[in-house]
């Protein structure tokens, strides 16, 4: 069954609305929640058009816009190089360390990454 929505009287007053404090802070709570969701990095590369050709041809293959194939490629090879690396640095057999993170360190106490 639907579960019944909570109604709000919302006052126009000229070109602002008036709303109750509790839907200023759930408005407030659900963009910044949206903002973290979007937000992104902006990378630039400068490349040889020799180099974005080959990657543009790759992509065209797959039928794939170059941009989505960057992404794609590069991610992939950066999760097989972690899994690589950590195959080195801590066989199966050798016990991983203790990963730990203090909320507030005090004197003498250390913070593990």
């Amino acid at each position: 069954m639907a579960e019944a929505r909570k109604r709000y009287a919302i006052k126009v007053v000229a070109d602002r609305v008036e709303e109750d404090a509790e839907v200023s802070a759930l408005v407030s709570r659900l963009e910044a929640e949206a903002d973290e969701e979007i937000a992104g990095a902006t990378v630039t590369f400068r490349w040889g058009k020799a180099q974005v050709d080959v990657v543009k041809r790759a992509a065209g293959i797959l039928g794939v816009p170059y941009q989505t194939y960057l992404k794609q490629v590069v991610f992939k090879q950066a999760l097989e190089d972690i899994a690589r690396a950590e195959q080195v640095l801590h066989p199966p057999d050798e016990p991983r360390p203790t990963r730990r993170v203090a909320e507030e360190p005090g004197p003498g106490s250390q913070v593990l990454r």
